[in-house]
């Protein structure tokens, strides 16, 4: 099976909740690409780098069989970011920030799914239109909203909107955060924020809040407790999440499976206690979570 991934490679400049300093690539074709192929999947990048772009960068990304073409590179420069973990938050900066994909980018790309994750910016609407009317063999889109509620003031510092107006109407599954969640549904928090997502025809909302994953499905809630885990740096964590969730449940066709996946490999991911890319955990660790979290499982039928 082939996921097409829309979102731009980033380079991150990580300060982790040790104090320690540590460049790495990231963005969501490199975490959601990474984690796709522990599941077995192949993946083609709907992606943009400038020509700044490190060689031995480029060299990774081929090793790990993620290609981007020439004409993916772009004369803007790479978007980048500076990150500082803060516990469970972090404080953001953006220092440059690549061109926006365009219908060209998308419109030959043969995938049996989407999974379209921008960071900033570079997944304009049209994009996102074309994507959801043209969802792939399996007819499906998963949307991270994470990049459409970012705002940058003049110094560079990425802050949050309170709401957000977006068309979900040919989306698939969600993955938001509390605050995503809230900017989405208008203010509503919880079980409420995803049944109003849910209204907009969306099959999945998968939510996250503190160590806990929640999964709306058709008049069913489930979720997952995770326990604290003490790690250096959280980067790319809902990304992971995100791509085994999609994977997951193409390959098994299963909700419940799908979710343990998705919290398994997040929780694998953070008990690597490592920076940056590193923290893509192996496919045997997060099968051991996944299975753990399938005895654990908390659910709920709603009215």
């Amino acid at each position: 099976m082939r996921i097409g991934i829309a979102s731009h490679v980033v380079l991150d400049t990580i300060k982790g909740a040790d104090g320690k300093v540590s460049e790495s690539m990231g963005g969501p074709p490199c975490y959601c690409g990474l984690t796709s192929k522990r599941f077995g999947f192949d993946v083609s990048l709907a992606t943009r780098i400038g020509k700044d772009f490190p060689a031995q960068m480029h060299q990774k990304l081929r090793d790990s069989d993620l290609i981007v073409s020439d004409r993916q590179v772009a004369a803007a420069p790479t978007t980048r970011f500076s990150l500082v973990s803060q516990g469970d938050s972090r404080r953001l900066a953006l220092n440059s920030k690549c061109d926006p994909l365009t219908l060209d980018d998308i419109k030959d790309m043969k995938v049996d799914c989407w999974l379209a994750s921008p960071v900033i910016d570079e997944v304009p609407a049209n994009v996102l239109a074309a994507i959801m009317q043209n969802k792939g063999k399996k007819n499906f889109v998963m949307l991270d909203p994470q990049g459409y509620m970012r705002v940058v003031d003049d110094s560079g510092n990425v802050t949050v909107k309170e709401t957000l107006d977006l068309d979900l109407s040919g989306i698939t599954a969600i993955k938001v955060d509390s605050q995503e969640l809230a900017a989405l549904a208008g203010g509503l928090q919880g079980v409420e924020g995803m049944q109003h997502l849910q209204s907009k025809g969306i099959e999945f909302v998968v939510s996250t809040e503190h160590r806990v994953v929640h999964l709306l499905h058709k008049k069913m809630h489930y979720w997952i407790k995770l326990r604290d885990i003490d790690t250096p740096d959280s980067t790319g964590a809902g990304d992971i999440l995100s791509a085994a969730f999609c994977c997951a449940y193409l390959k098994e066709k299963d909700p419940i499976w799908a979710i343990c996946f998705g919290a398994g490999a997040l929780r694998a991911a953070l008990e690597t206690k490592q920076v940056g890319l590193a923290k893509v955990p192996l496919m045997s660790k997060i099968e051991q979570s996944a299975s753990y979290f399938y005895n654990t499982i908390g659910f709920q039928q709603l009215s």
